[in-house]
């Protein structure tokens, strides 16, 4: 039996070039959620990755709030960087023992832009990885894009959530998955289940 009070959640970033024109909102809004998550009951471990051209772990099973600087640069490497940190976080849970291992993991990514400079990684074959850990692990998998880069979730074969690329559609992004997981580690019960708006307003206000 894993740890039913033990939430992980694996947060893939986008901070490829295009992300410049919304760089604040993006910095705050995660650091934001990051802030908000660990002041809440319930254990909770976060691994933090950004990509662009290239993959860079910010924080890998932290068990603390980060402060995040997001400088934007480069192109978009999605599916190289979701397929590498899935088997990356696959490897980082394993490693615990199984009584000690979190009874909930989130994998969340979020981009602005499109897939465009993959090498190892192909749409199929981050499917199969997805599968594989919902199937076996029960892996909760949601994909958060900018307008009409969201499809690329669902061809992942996450639940897909669609937002609005502006500084206020940024930061709102990162609340809804802020107010999402705060229902999500609340409800203790076998049947919790994580729940996002397919479509994000620019403002929830």
């Amino acid at each position: 039996m894993t740890n039913a009070d033990y939430t992980h959640l694996t947060l893939l970033v986008d901070r490829s070039g295009s992300m410049g024109t919304v760089q604040s909102d993006a910095q705050g809004g995660i650091n934001e959620l990051l802030a908000k998550q660990f002041a809440l009951p319930g254990r909770l471990t976060v691994t933090l990755v950004e990509f662009d051209t290239e993959i860079d772990t910010v924080v890998r099973m932290g068990n603390e709030p980060v402060t995040y600087l997001l400088e934007p640069r480069g192109m978009t490497r999605l599916l190289d960087a979701a397929g590498i940190e899935i088997k990356r976080t696959g490897a980082d849970l394993a490693s615990i023992d199984e009584a000690e291992r979190p009874g909930r993991v989130l994998f969340v990514v979020v981009t602005d832009g499109q897939e465009n400079s993959s090498s190892e990684y192909r749409f199929e074959q981050v499917r199969a990885l997805v599968e594989e850990q919902i199937s076996v692990y029960q892996w909760v998998f949601q994909f958060i894009g900018a307008d009409d880069a969201a499809w690329q979730g669902e061809s992942m074969g996450m639940k897909t959530a669609r937002y609005r690329p502006s500084g206020k559609g940024t930061r709102n992004a990162y609340k809804t998955i802020d107010d999402s997981m705060m229902a999500f580690r609340a409800d203790l019960s076998p049947m919790a289940a994580f729940s996002m708006p397919e479509d994000i307003p620019e403002d929830d206000g």
